[in-house]
């Protein structure tokens, strides 16, 4: 789990800390990170989004073939923005480009603090147009140590290993041939991922630190849900959990796990059941095509006093909205941690501080969302708030809301919040519309003269 991510000329920051850690030796569950508009909200969840794409980099490079294979093998002609979107979300360079802080030199750092089986780390980046720099620290085995360190030193890679990374010099010597080869647009941990999937998985394990591997399991398997400029959400890695549909409102399934369907269709009645007044019961709607089953999830709802089936795609936004919180957020049951930007977008503040309040003590991953409902500060911990600060300068910092000392007794954090008491707010009492209406006005001389 994450405790701590630093960040310096990473997109809008030019030098920010968010500091997770619940005490010297353990990490906060539930984290809910608030700010104004613009705040960098959603760049910090961006810099989670770049750590998982840099250790899975390779693999989606792999992934890019195939792709290429199945759109151009037949020789079809398809949109060159649709095509340019698939080729974009796997350029590692391109994400490199944009986590950049625009018209600035120096290189973008970024540091990832981690707690993994009761061991602290931490895992730092550092690039221009390529990788300059990496570190991973953690557990040697008896002790914590720096596991490896890469450099980029006058276009020399200068390697750095613990002598309890490799077991075998041979596999040593794999690594080294790979990273000579990969490293500047690839990290070892890429490496490491792509060389557990192409090789024998005991050739590695058995030449390989354990502790190592397990830093790129933790890595990859964080689910971060983000909003991309088109509007749409993109999720990196909500395979967790396993045992329930990874598209709940329709698909198909192979018949032998015809199991998924059912528990996971056991979740969402409980769910929708205890959410909504008027939902009594979810279901799916199923046909057998030779070893397929394909579902589509129907809700039963009381609609003008009668028990009414309703295909789920038909249901609001809102509705459409939290089927895909729900998705998302059961990883962090899961001993995983799960990232949502923009959590509330389209979700009554008093149904999303339901779901928050009746789930944040169960989590035994961690689950890290920006928001703007206010409402969960009545109710969450002080010590899971953190609010996005921004000055006249556009330098930030971060704040956790129990260094504030005001935050003690019966003060309500929540309108301490609104009244910017804690900063994070648009300061902006008053808009004149004048000017913009006067322009607007049609029987106003635009000097262009009359048609």
């Amino acid at each position: 789990m994450l405790t701590y991510v630093k960040l310096k000329n990473f997109m809008s920051f030019k030098e920010v800390t968010f500091d997770f850690k619940n005490n010297k030796k353990d990490y906060k569950k539930f984290i809910s990170i608030y700010g104004e508009n613009g705040s960098g909200k959603s760049n910090f969840v961006t810099s989670i989004d770049f750590l998982c794409r840099t250790v899975k980099s390779m693999d989606m490079g792999n992934d890019l073939t195939e792709i290429r294979e199945k759109l151009f093998g037949d020789g079809k002609k398809l949109p060159d923005d649709f095509v340019e979107m698939i080729l974009s979300s796997f350029d590692i360079s391109k994400i490199m480009e944009d986590c950049r802080m625009i018209e600035c030199e120096d290189p973008t750092y970024v540091e990832y603090g981690f707690m993994l089986n009761g061991h602290e780390g931490y895992y730092v980046l550092e690039f221009g147009s390529r990788f300059q720099k990496e570190v991973l620290y953690y557990f040697t085995g008896k002790q914590r140590g720096e596991l490896y360190s890469i450099n980029n030193v006058n276009n020399s890679i200068n390697m750095k290993f613990s002598n309890k990374l490799f077991t075998s010099s041979k596999v040593e010597d794999d690594f080294k041939n790979e990273i000579k080869k990969y490293w500047g647009k690839h990290t070892l941990l890429s490496v490491l991922q792509k060389e557990r999937n192409e090789k024998n998985e005991l050739y590695i394990y058995e030449g390989v630190l354990k502790y190592a591997i397990d830093v790129v399991d933790m890595f990859k398997d964080i689910s971060v849900f983000c909003k991309k400029p088109n509007g749409s959400r993109s999720g990196i890695c909500c395979a967790k959990p396993y045992n329930i549909l990874e598209d709940l409102a329709e698909g198909k399934v192979e018949e032998k796990n015809i199991f998924i369907l059912d528990k996971t269709e056991s979740i969402l009645s409980d769910f929708f059941s205890q959410s909504y007044a008027d939902i009594k019961n979810v279901y799916y709607k199923k046909s057998k095509i030779n070893n397929e089953v394909q579902y589509r999830l129907i809700i039963q709802k009381m609609i003008g006093g009668e028990l009414r089936n309703i295909n789920f795609k038909n249901e609001s936004a809102g509705t459409r909205q939290v089927l895909e919180i729900i998705r998302s957020i059961l990883g962090a049951f899961c001993g995983v941690t799960v990232i949502y930007d923009e959590i509330d977008d389209g979700i009554h503040d008093l149904l999303l501080k339901c779901i928050i309040e009746s789930m944040k003590d169960e989590i035994t991953g961690q689950l890290i969302i920006t928001t703007h409902n206010t409402l969960l500060l009545e109710s969450i911990d002080v010590k899971s708030a953190y609010i996005i600060n921004v000055d006249y300068m556009g330098n930030k910092n971060v704040k956790c809301l129990d260094q504030y000392p005001r935050i003690q007794g019966s003060n309500n954090p929540r309108l301490m919040y609104l009244k910017g008491l804690f900063g994070g707010v648009p300061f902006c009492e008053y808009i004149d519309f004048s000017e913009i209406i006067n322009s607007l006005d049609d029987n106003k001389d635009t000097g262009g003269g009359e048609d």
